[in-house]
């Protein structure tokens, strides 16, 4: 039998490595709107927003359009489980509670470009189309109490 010497320090490296990369996957279902909370204020402060909305009442809407020609899943952390979007297709998401986040990504895991657009008092769309611009790559929406909205 071999024996493999595994110090304290490339444990710790070990670990941490685990931990990143088991936070890269696409986030299950039933996650709780603590964790939510969480990830709709993970970096806000440091970022100029990427567009603004009018919240009512501490909620919103998001009009969520796949331009795509691939099915989409999204799901709104906390409150939906995950969900399809046919392509071509619009769905609304009514009366989110903020501050909220909206992962989604393509079927096929192929890149999407999203764009926002406010439509009116307490609504946002969101047309997600194809790239081919890692650049432009994005995976998720968050929007704070006060309306401001990261795509990231």
């Amino acid at each position: 039998m071999c024996k493999l010497a595994i110090d304290k320090t490339s444990l710790a490296s070990l670990l941490a490595v685990t931990l990143a990369l088991a936070g890269n996957s696409f986030l299950p279902l039933g996650h709780n709107a603590s964790f939510a909370r969480k990830i709709a204020q993970t970096n806000a402060p440091e970022r100029v927003p990427d567009g603004k909305m009018v919240p009512v009442n501490g909620k919103a809407n998001v009009r969520l359009t796949n331009k795509t020609s691939d099915r989409l899943f999204y799901q709104v952390v906390g409150q939906t489980n995950r969900r399809t979007l046919a392509e071509n297709s619009t769905v609304a998401l009514q009366a989110l509670t903020l501050p909220a986040s909206i992962v989604f990504r393509r079927q096929d895991g192929a890149l999407l470009k999203a764009s926002l657009k406010p439509v009116g008092e307490g609504t946002v769309e969101v047309r997600l189309d194809e790239t081919n611009d890692l650049g432009l790559d994005k995976r998720s929406l968050s929007i704070r109490n006060d309306g401001a909205l990261f795509l990231r």
